[in-house]
């Protein structure tokens, strides 16, 4: 048995068992997912399989048909290449699947396209006003601000909720949320309830002022 076929097979046992019950329909996510592996494994030679993103593209009406279950069957298309991935041992970032309408793609057929993933985001806030000054935490993950102790960055200020906003940075792209604040949060001047974060950018949490800077350093200041 070849290596295709032996990622094949485990394709097979993984999903098939989880989808072909809940699909029974002319398209199900399992034919998906064999057309996932065999897109995976016909990447041009020397092109890396880790970084890429792969577009399931099917026709409006079946993408519809899946969007009560969209996230989840994109969750577990993804976790499947990325155990194929580290099984090739070549992945030191995991593929992503995403469903995409596509008008050209007849009804039940499957599409697939791959496109490389943007770079990581690599930032950091700065207290550049309030207290306290000039603390500085990296963006390699979720990281919560406000007043309260157990937040991963405290700022001492009465106006500031004690869970005011998360800032998430995920794969090319940092974000914020406002966790339902008293005060609100602004972004660059203007009140945002959620927004996309890039370096420059000034998000004000009560009287404080956090700055948005590339990490370069790649450590916290304390």
């Amino acid at each position: 048995m070849n290596a295709f076929t032996r990622l094949e097979a485990v394709c097979a046992n993984v999903v098939e068992r989880t989808f072909a019950v809940a699909f029974p329909s002319a398209l199900q996510p399992v034919m998906i997912a064999r057309k996932l592996v065999a897109a995976f494994e016909s990447a041009a030679a020397g092109e890396p399989r880790e970084g890429r993103r792969f577009l399931v593209q099917l026709a409006p009406a079946d993408v519809a048909r899946f969007a009560p279950d969209r996230e989840y069957l994109e969750r577990q298309w993804s976790t499947m290449l990325a155990r194929l991935a580290e099984r090739s041992g070549r992945s030191p970032r995991a593929p992503e699947v995403r469903l995409v309408a596509t008008p050209t793609v007849a009804a039940g057929t499957v599409a697939i396209a791959s496109e490389t993933l943007a770079p990581p985001v690599s930032l950091a806030v700065r207290v550049r006003r309030g207290m306290p000054p000039n603390v500085r935490r990296s963006l390699n993950g979720p990281l919560t601000v406000g007043r309260d102790a157990t937040c991963d960055l405290v700022l001492l200020d009465p106006r500031v909720s004690r869970r005011h906003v998360l800032l998430e940075a995920s794969g090319a792209e940092a974000r914020f949320r406002d966790l339902g604040s008293s005060n609100g949060t602004l972004l660059n001047g203007q009140k945002r309830d959620a927004g996309r974060l890039q370096c420059g950018d000034v998000l004000r949490v009560g009287d404080c002022e956090l700055a948005v800077e590339d990490d370069d350093a790649g450590k916290e200041a304390t």
